[in-house]
């Protein structure tokens, strides 16, 4: 039953959130069609309501909250926090470089569209297992 609505949960964050591209589109800031680190930066800072260099949990729902179903919402914070490598309750300011060097394939600095692309599988599958864990405990 859990897989089951596990399932409904995922259909419906696909189905009414925006797409990848869309994602894309709002990072890249300067419209160049490439994401660079101070963009993934900003948007960091941005979630980072308080300003203390870390996103909390609380902000981090607070930053997706209407767009994002709870499930999938603790999911996103909960992989990003093993990303930061510390798994201490926040997420700190090493994920937006961690997010360039896993995206950044030819290690130009510049996330193309391509790579965001071909690369998001990787964070979305992430995401999706940690969303399940909360589910699933």
């Amino acid at each position: 039953m859990k897989t089951f609505i596990f399932c409904l949960l995922l259909a419906a964050v696909y189905g009414e959130n925006p797409s990848s591209e869309d994602f894309f589109s709002i990072i890249d800031l300067d419209g160049d069609g490439a994401l660079q680190q101070d963009e993934l930066q900003a948007d960091f800072n941005k979630k980072d309501i308080n300003g203390n260099g870390y996103i909390s949990l609380s902000e981090h729902i607070s930053s997706y909250a209407s767009s994002v179903p709870l499930v999938h919402n603790m999911g996103i914070f909960i992989y990003m926090d093993k990303l930061d490598g510390n798994e201490d309750g926040v997420v700190d300011q090493s994920v937006p470089l961690s997010v360039m060097k896993m995206m950044d394939s030819n290690g130009d600095g510049d996330i193309s569209s391509e790579e965001f692309e071909r690369n998001i599988l990787q964070i979305w599958n992430g995401v999706a297992k940690e969303s399940k864990s909360v589910l699933n405990p």
